[in-house]
């Protein structure tokens, strides 16, 4: 049994400040968006009504309160 869960996931969602690819990454204590591109970060709840199938994936291998 595997016990390791990706730290970082491409999405297609544009970022808002330079149109790059976000990515959704995890802390040990924080799920947030990132811009590989600009380097900008954007929480979570900005973006998760327009959550696509890569911020699904990888959500389901988060252990947190979704209510």
């Amino acid at each position: 049994m595997a016990l390791f869960a990706a730290r970082d996931m491409e999405t297609t969602i544009a970022c808002p400040h330079c149109s790059g690819h976000l990515h959704i990454a995890r802390t040990c204590h924080e799920v947030y968006m990132r811009c590989p591109t600009c380097g900008k970060h954007f929480p979570l709840r900005d973006f998760v009504s327009r959550a696509d199938a890569a911020m699904e994936h990888f959500l389901e291998n988060v252990y947190c309160d979704r209510i």
